[in-house]
C-alpha cells in the first residue's frame, strides 16, 4: 500500500471512520483523509461504491467500503493485524467482542428516541451488558495477551485500537460507566497515549460531536 495514494473518506467525525485513522497514525502512513458535513455528503454519496462511507480509495479508483473491512485491510499493511492466522483470529476476537457491545449501546441506547426506554436499557446496559463485556474482554485478554499493555501477545494491534477508540467514545458519552472499567484497561490506554505518533494524532485531531 502506498502511502502517498490513498484516499479515505468520512464524514469530520469520529464515529465509524476514527479506527482507520487510528491504524494510519500508529503505522505513521500518510494518506488523505477527506471529510464533509452531512450538507455536502449528498456530493459524494453518488461516487462512492455503496453510496456509503467510509471507503478507502486508490489511486486506480478501486474503493472499498465497510468500516471493519477497511480497517482490517489497513492493519495487515501495517503490520496491526497478527503475526501468524492464529493471531489474527485472537485480534478478530477481541474486535468482534468490542463490536458486539458497540452494537448494543448505538442500537439500544444512544440512537433510542423514547425517553422512558432509553432510561431502561440505559440502566439495563450499565448494570447487566457492559459488566458482563469487560469481564468477556478481561477473558479473551488474560488468555491471548502476553503483555498486560496489549490484548494479543506482547505488541500493538488493531484490536487494541479499537477498544480504546471504544472506550473513549462511551466514556463521552456516557461518563458514569468510568467506574465500570475500573483500572483494568489503565495499561492499555498508557501504552497507547505514550506512542508517539499515536499522540501526535490524538493531540492534532479535530474535536467532534461523536
Amino acid at each position: 500500500m502506498s502511502d502517498s495514494d490513498i484516499k479515505f473518506y468520512y464524514f469530520n467525525l469520529q464515529a465509524r471512520g476514527e479506527l482507520t485513522r487510528l491504524i494510519f497514525a500508529a503505522a505513521g502512513r500518510s494518506y488523505e483523509d477527506i471529510r464533509f458535513g452531512f450538507d455536502t455528503w449528498p456530493e459524494y454519496k453518488p461516487k462512492m461504491i455503496l453510496g456509503q462511507c467510509p471507503v478507502l480509495e486508490f489511486a486506480d479508483g478501486t474503493q472499498i467500503p465497510q468500516s471493519l473491512t477497511v480497517a482490517r485491510y489497513a492493519a495487515r499493511e501495517a503490520g496491526l493485524a497478527g503475526s501468524d492466522n492464529l493471531e489474527s483470529a485472537k485480534i478478530d476476537a477481541v474486535v468482534d467482542t468490542q463490536r458486539d457491545i458497540n452494537e448494543v449501546f448505538y442500537g439500544k441506547v444512544f440512537f433510542e428516541k423514547d425517553e422512558a426506554k432509553k432510561a431502561e436499557e440505559m440502566e439495563k446496559f450499565l448494570t447487566e451488558t457492559l459488566v458482563k463485556h469487560v469481564e468477556n474482554l478481561g477473558k479473551l485478554k488474560k488468555a491471548y495477551s502476553t503483555n498486560e499493555s496489549y490484548f494479543v501477545g506482547d505488541k500493538l494491534s488493531w484490536a487494541d485500537l479499537f477498544v480504546f477508540q471504544s472506550i473513549q467514545v462511551l466514556l463521552k458519552a456516557v461518563p458514569e460507566v468510568q467506574g465500570k472499567f475500573g483500572d483494568q484497561f489503565k495499561s492499555l490506554f498508557d501504552a497507547i497515549n505514550g506512542n508517539d505518533k499515536l499522540k501526535a494524532y490524538l493531540d492534532a485531531r479535530p474535536e467532534t460531536d461523536f
